[in-house]
This record gives structure tokens, sequence and C-alpha cells, in this order.
């Protein structure tokens, strides 16, 4: 009897298409940035489809860490609590080493990252707008994504549909024209939308489909992933506690480990140049090699192998992040890809889902206009690229070990002058860069230069200086606006509404703010007035009087007043993009003598990039 199901690889006829109502996203990709925008539409009222490939969610570590801007998003959610829940617990340090092996006694150096608990008494006592309101989080991508694929799933403004695999994205007259083809009976189906929004990962059939160039590529060399279950503690701790261990070898860097949940989880990295062949290599073996560092193998018991794969970094940027007239989108691994040091990837992807998804929110519920989508690539692009660029930043930390292990290497683990002198070195160097995981002026204190925000109409206030290494608190246009705890306790990000928020610092005369409040109702654009009389620290920290807050968090106005219904009426709508329709030029990375993210050319974000692959 002949089988009704299709042989492997065949597909059958198409069948008639799914028109989507123009109310209704769909987005292509159900990892944590895609199952992460559908969550944001859906907090807007907003509903969408969501096409995965696979039949589940990942079963990869991937990611492992959640920081600190990304736990504010979640917070405004309401999903930073569900998350911390999964995650690592709160009273474990992140301690990072470095060590030439666990056969010896100790590690050479370490970074002291504190815990939840201590970062959060951090954020408690440092009331002064550098902190962040939420801490990191440490948890694996695969039980991050299950977690969010479960709160995705009893959602009903949400249909996921995995198992189907996008093969095709045309345009189809005023809107977009996906195929699928669904795993399960391999018929061809159609998917007609409006907008469509490609979180497919690196390598994106939506961006690659739509003929959208990268620019960068990959970095020298691969590595090895093996991740495994062990309860081995005595033997994989005997150095302490951590979080990461990273291990020198001869030449250089040569592996690493992380602790997914300290408990019996853990990633072993094995790296290795271009030319090795890992299948070659067991999986067990990977793991004693890292483990073992300059001292050859360092055996522990293997519960179980879980999964095993290799990955080459790459450091690129999409050359745009938008196609079809400003209906095809990407967000994610699909519109920027970094090395992993500083954990940027995937917490780039989560700020993409939530900018693009309250802008896409605003202009399908009405009160947002195209300007508003325009500025999405203006405002995120330039954001990946810098972050790219400083993921290598980090990682040229370890690569610089191959110099410092000069002229011999062996000596690193000798009880001699020549060895003490060669783990001091080593030490000092990691002290001395010791930004991975703590640069949050990277993770925060970006600035999106697009028409959606005002700038200030002072010319002699200069534009905020920008550091890597700390988050300067400013309500500068476009910038995140700082935390800070007002006199009752209560943090002033959780008094912002779902959408736009105008703060009043009161002052003894009238500063005007009916008139944005007025003409927020005109325009029936949703919009909070919060009055914050007598908070006097805040007021020093947020510098202004009257300042316009976005869905995101970031500032898009601020004065120390308003003086007639005509301006406010102009700042509503610059807000909302209905005055930046037109916006056409590029914005790539860069930071100029200020601190802004500067506007460059092409041939600058090539040639930049040229330059991290190297």
């Amino acid at each position: 009897m002949a089988s009704s199901h299709p042989s492997l690889g065949e597909t059958v006829a198409a069948e008639s298409p799914e028109t989507l109502p123009s109310d209704t996203v769909l987005i292509i990709g159900g990892g944590p940035v895609g199952l992460l925008l559908a969550t944001v539409l859906a907090f807007y009222g907003v509903k969408s489809v969501l096409l995965e490939r696979n039949k589940t969610t990942t079963k990869w570590p991937k990611m492992d860490l959640t920081n600190a801007r990304s736990m504010e998003i979640f917070r405004k959610l309401g999903l930073a609590e569900g998350l911390r829940e999964r995650g690592v617990p709160s009273n474990i340090p992140y301690t990072v080493l470095v060590s030439s092996g666990l056969s010896r006694e100790k590690a050479i150096t370490q970074w002291l990252l504190p815990s939840v608990d201590e970062y959060r008494n951090q954020i408690r006592t440092q009331n002064d707008g550098t902190k962040p309101l939420e801490p990191y989080q440490r948890i694996s991508q695969s039980i991050f994504e299950a977690w969010l694929k479960e709160s995705c799933d009893a959602n009903p403004l949400i249909d996921l549909r995995y198992g189907n695999k996008v093969e095709i994205v045309q345009s189809q007259g005023e809107d977009v024209k996906v195929t699928a083809v669904n795993s399960q009976t391999g018929k061809r189906v159609d998917f007609i939308s409006r907008y469509v929004v490609g979180c497919d990962g690196s390598s994106s059939k939506v961006r690659t489909g739509l003929g959208i160039p990268l620019d960068g590529g990959p970095i020298p060399g691969y590595a090895l992933l093996v991740h495994f279950k062990s309860k081995d503690l005595a033997r994989l701790q005997k150095q302490g506690q951590f979080w990461h261990i990273f291990f020198v070898k001869d030449g250089g860097m040569g592996g690493a480990i992380i602790a997914q949940d300290e408990v019996d989880t853990w990633t072993v990295h094995l790296f290795l140049p271009l030319d090795a062949d890992h299948e070659s290599i067991s999986s067990e073996e990977a793991v004693y090699s890292v483990l073992g560092g300059m001292g050859g193998r360092y055996e522990v018991k293997i519960d179980e192998i879980l999964v095993r794969s290799t990955y080459r970094p790459n450091v690129a940027v999409s050359r745009s992040y938008s196609a079809l007239n400003g209906r095809v989108f990407l967000a994610g691994d699909s519109a920027h890809q970094n090395i992993p040091t500083g954990g940027y990837g995937m917490n780039m992807g989560i700020a993409d889902a939530y900018d693009l998804g309250w802008k896409l929110s605003a202009v399908i519920n009405g009160h947002g206009k195209k300007g508003l989508l325009d500025s999405y690539e203006l405002e995120r692009r330039p954001v990946a690229a810098l972050s790219v660029e400083h993921s290598k930043v980090h990682n040229d930390v370890h690569a610089a070990l191959g110099k410092l292990l000069l002229p011999e290497a062996a000596v690193i683990d000798h009880d001699s002058k020549e060895g003490e002198a060669l783990r001091e070195k080593i030490d000092q160097h990691y002290q001395e860069h010791d930004g991975e995981n703590k640069d949050v002026g990277i993770e925060m204190g970006f600035h999106y230069k697009s028409p959606i925000n005002i700038p200030d109409d002072d010319d002699s206030v200069p534009a905020p200086v920008w550091t890597a290494s700390r988050y300067i608190p400013t309500t500068w246009p476009g910038v995140r606006a700082p935390h800070v705890f007002l006199n009752d306790g209560t943090p002033i990000f959780d008094h912002f509404g779902k959408d736009f928020t105008l703060i009043e610092f009161p002052y003894t005369v009238d500063l005007g703010s009916k008139y944005i409040v007025d003409a927020a109702k005109e325009n029936e654009v949703p919009l909070k007035h919060v009055v914050l009389p007598g908070e006097d620290n805040a007021l020093k920290i947020w510098e202004k009087h009257l300042i316009l807050i976005r869905p995101d968090g970031h500032v898009a106005w601020r004065s120390n007043d308003i003086q007639d219904p005509a301006s406010a009426k102009r700042i509503l709508n610059a807000i909302v993009g209905s005055q930046s329709g037109e916006v056409k030029e590029k914005i790539a990375f860069g930071v100029s003598g200020s601190g802004v993210i500067s506007t460059q050319s092409e041939e600058f974000v090539l040639e930049k990039m040229g330059d991290l692959q190297k």
C-alpha cells in the first residue's frame, strides 16, 4: 500500500494562500528574538503569526546571559521575575577564571563579577542614575526559549506555527508573499501579509532571499562546542565555583567552559585552527583537552553528552535592515552577528525586538506614521555595529595571550621566578582589560540619532560624552533615560506608561505641560502624564523639568518649558514619525569626538568591517 506522506525532501502542491489581516504581523523565526517580538506586539494589542522551521525550541545552550538592559525590557513586559525563577539563583556570584588547567591548584587570575543580590544592593545604595534598574541574569538559551514559548503559547494574540520552513519572500502588490514548506505534510503554504519580520538567524532566508548583503564576515579559526551533563563538582570546581573559565594552552587561548546552572550542566568550547579536523576529536576528548589546558588531559565524569556542534564567529552587520518599501524588516542575528565575547548577540536582538515591536504596533494601532518604521534602521543599525566592534575588543583581550606567553609558554606552570613573572603578567593584563560583561556604556549608553528624537533647542549644551565602560546619566534626546529611585522608594521607570510618558518636575511657574497633553489627545497619541513634585534628586539627574519618554524608555524630547500649542503639535508629529517618512540617510557606526554615534558612509562600514575580520 502506497504511503500518503511525501518522501524525504519531496514537496507537494501548495495550498490556497493564507492572507493575514492587515493588523497582523508575520514573523519568520522562533528563536528568542522572534518570540520576544511576538510578545512585544501582543503587549501593545497587536496579533502575530510566527513561522519556525524546527518542531520545537532549541536544545543548544548558545547565549547564557541576559544583560541589565534586556532585564529592564523584560520588567516592562512583566516577565523579569518569571525569567529569574528559571535562571541561576540570585545569590551565586558570576566569577570568571583564567587558568592554565584544572590540574593546577589555583587559577592564574579572576574577574569577580557580583551576584544578582550583590548587584541589587549596589543599585539600591548608589542612587545617582549610573546604574540599571535591573541586574543581569544568567540563563541558558535552551531554558530561556522554552519558557518564552510557553508564554507565547498562552497568549491569544500569538499564533505559533512550528515546523514551517520559509523558502521564498517576495513582493506581492502592496503586501509580501512568504512561501513555506510544512515539515509534517510536505505541502507548500503561501502567506500574504502587510508586514514581515525576519528573525531567522545568521543564515536568514529573509535576508538572503531579498539579496541584502552583509558587511563583514567570519574571523580566523572556529570552535567545537560540547554541551554535557556532569555532577563531578569536586573536579570541575577544583579552582573554585565559576561561571566561565578560560584556559591557556601553548600558543594562546585554547578553550573555555561555561557553567550553565552550576549544578550539572556545562558547555565546553574547544578553539581550533581552520585546518583542524574536529570529527577526529570525540566529545569526551574535547572536554578533557579544554579542562587540561597546558597540562594535557584532565578527565571528569561525564554523565551525558547533550549536543555537539561547530561554529565560526562572524563579525557582520546587514547592509540594510528593511526591504520592499518598509514592509519587510530584519532583527537579531539576521541583521547582525558578533563574536560571543561580551554577550551582545542575543541582547542586541532583544533590543531590536522591542524597538521594532513598539514602532510596528504604533503604526498598526493608528497613532504611528511611516517615519517610525524608517527610524528602526537609523537607530538600531549603528548600535549593532558598535556592539559588534566591541565584541572584538573583548576577544582581543584573550587573543593577546599568544604574545604574552612568548618566548616559552611552558614556564607558566613552573614554580620558578620565570613562571611567577609570567603568571603576574597575565594577571595584570586581565585586570587592566576587564570590561567583558561590565561595559554598561555599550549595553545602555548608546544614543539613537533619528528624526523622531527632537534635539535640544539650546546649542550651547554639549552632547553627552560616551564611554564604553560606564553609563553616564543624561536625558539628552535619543539616550535611555536614567534609572533613579524616587523619594518613596519606587523606581521612576515603574511610573512610565505603556506608550509615551511625559515626566514633569513642577516649578513655581506653569511649564506648559498641558500643551503636550492636549496635543496628544488631539492626535490620539497614548500619553501618560506623570507629575513628580519635590523630587530634587531625580530632577538633578534628569536635568530638565519636562521630559518626553518613548515606549522603550529612551528620551524623545526635553525642555524646561513649552510656550504654545503649535510647538507641542510639532513635537508630537515628530515623535510619531509624521515628519521623517522621507529620511533616506544611512547611519553606520563610529563614535564622534563628542561621544555620540556618528553618521558615516557605506565605504566606511565596509572598511571597518574588514578591519574587524583581521
